[in-house]
């Protein structure tokens, strides 16, 4: 296996999209408010338009009327120039009694030419709306003195070209600028951009192992099961809370998985492990061990997390002996074994944290241990330690028939899953698959889809969740009589709550 890029498809990216479309809706609500209350600070401009007509001033036949009005049109790009010219310009200072410069006049006005007309437009724009509409009349009267001044003569010495104000400026009653509505449209459509931009950027960078397909590009391993996230942040085991719910279904789903991987070969043994830490992996290990439990079947769940034992403390037993102490020798298994409530689940601590958990897992001693116990139980479930944090977990996987590697995806990356998924292969363990921990529940999802249970099977769950439940906290770790093949049953000893690591 070997390190993966991420891939982003249009499929992904959509998906992205869509999860994301709160983001999108604050960014868009966020950049339009933020451009009209910019918009809003600005001071309104006030904008007046006077037009202005020229014409020839006389013609003596059609042909003549023709040649003036072409000589007119061909004239207009001049005469805008004009009105902009300082010839005008001056005359409009000296009228109006302005401070300001010819610079400053040419920023605050525009002329245009409605197209084939000969027709000329000066506009003004000022804070002040009575200025724009006397600057503009003034412009447009001075240009047509002006015109009237440069214009060709005719044989008696007049003017030939005429221009005369047509539509004299008005003080406006709205602003032009800002326009608080375009400006807040236009800043909920840039909002809106940008956030799509983010995302699109976070799709890119992101290297999560978020889906099956991302799966299949580093593995042809399968996924055993998709675990929901949980909204109640709920202590107790999910299939003894919720027997009915999403979560406890795909454990099961992974407890069927495993049934089916275990066509070539028998499974009686499995090991649960992670890429990293706080991916579930010990949640996952507790609910597939009651998972089995409930089915009827003698379960025994080992602690071999000798570094971060958090299997009795999630189930609220007496972590004071257990697997280190039958390691060392101090104690049997008769000793360290703890039932929990009224079901045939047997849960064998970690005991005390060493200060050699690697010498003491890779002894002779713990093979012989995991032999023995597999004999006195259908199915006996190992929690380890994560992967890539330390040796433990390669040291377990050739000792049982299968191993299962939690993958949140909220957390593990594709370089830290294959990574992980490597070290197992080299020392030839068998894996099963992979279960996707703390998926999102999308609308899409059929978590809240469920196969009506039996009879039979929905009164099993009742009693199991009755003997669960039975359950009562314990101090120390008594000794209790090993469990039979044909029961396996024994006294009550802890509460049902789980912590994840």
């Amino acid at each position: 296996m070997t390190d993966v890029k991420p891939q982003v498809t249009p499929s992904r990216l959509l998906g992205v999209l869509l999860r994301g479309w709160w983001i999108l809706l604050v960014a868009a609500v966020l950049g339009g408010g933020l451009a009209f209350g910019y918009s809003s600070l600005q001071s309104p401009i006030f904008q007046s338009t006077a037009s202005t007509y020229f014409s020839m001033k006389s013609a003596s036949s059609g042909s003549d009327i023709n040649q003036g009005s072409a000589y007119t049109q061909n004239q207009m790009l001049s005469f805008a120039q004009l009105a902009m010219s300082s010839m005008v310009l001056d005359k409009v200072r000296s009228d109006l009694n302005l401070d300001l410069t010819n610079a400053q006049l040419r920023n605050m006005t525009s002329v245009s030419i409605p197209q084939n007309t000969v027709i000329l437009d000066v506009s003004a724009a000022s804070t002040d709306k009575q200025f724009a509409a006397d600057l503009a009349n003034s412009i447009s009267s001075n240009l047509a003195s002006v015109v009237e001044v440069i214009a060709p003569r005719d044989d008696a010495g007049k003017a030939t070209i005429v221009a005369r104000v047509i539509e004299p400026a008005v003080a406006a009653v709205y602003q032009s600028s800002p326009n608080k509505s375009r400006d807040a449209v236009l800043g909920g459509i840039a909002g809106l951009l940008i956030a799509a931009l983010a995302l699109t950027i976070w799709a890119l960078l992101d290297t999560r192992v978020r889906s099956e397909d991302v799966l299949r590009r580093i593995t042809e391993l399968p996924v055993l099961g998709a675990v929901p996230s949980r909204k109640d942040n709920g202590r107790r085991p999910i299939v003894v809370s919720e027997p009915n719910g999403a979560g406890a279904e795909a454990h099961r789903g992974v407890r069927s998985s495993l049934r089916f991987s275990a066509v070539g070969h028998e499974i009686t043994t499995i090991a649960v492990t992670s890429s990293i830490p706080g991916e579930g992996k010990t949640t996952v290990a507790i609910n597939l061990a009651l998972t089995y439990a409930e089915a009827g079947v003698r379960v025994l769940l080992v602690d071999a997390d000798l570094r971060r034992p958090m299997v009795a403390q999630s189930l609220g037993l007496e972590n004071s002996v257990g697997l280190t102490t039958m390691l060392v020798g101090a104690v049997g298994f008769d000793d360290a074994k703890l039932p929990w409530g009224d079901t045939r689940l047997w849960v064998l601590p970690a005991g005390v944290v060493p200060p050699n958990p690697a010498e003491l897992l890779t002894s002779e001693r713990m093979a012989e241990i995991l032999r023995d116990l597999r004999k006195d139980f259908d199915v006996m479930v190992v929690d380890t330690a994560p992967l890539l944090s330390v040796a433990d977990a390669t040291i377990i996987a050739p000792l049982v028939d299968t191993t299962i590697v939690v993958a949140d995806v909220t957390q593990v990356r594709i370089a830290q899953l294959t990574r992980a998924l490597a070290s197992l292969t080299a020392v030839r363990a068998q894996i099963a698959g992979v279960v996707f921990n703390r998926v999102r529940r999308g609308r899409r999802d059929d978590y809240r889809y469920y196969y009506s249970p039996t009879a039979e099977r929905a009164t099993t769950r009742r009693k199991f969740r009755r003997r669960a439940a039975a359950a009562t906290p314990t101090t120390a770790a008594p000794a209790i009589e090993a469990p039979k093949k044909s029961k396996g049953k024994g006294k009550s000893q802890g509460p049902n709550e789980v912590t994840e690591p």
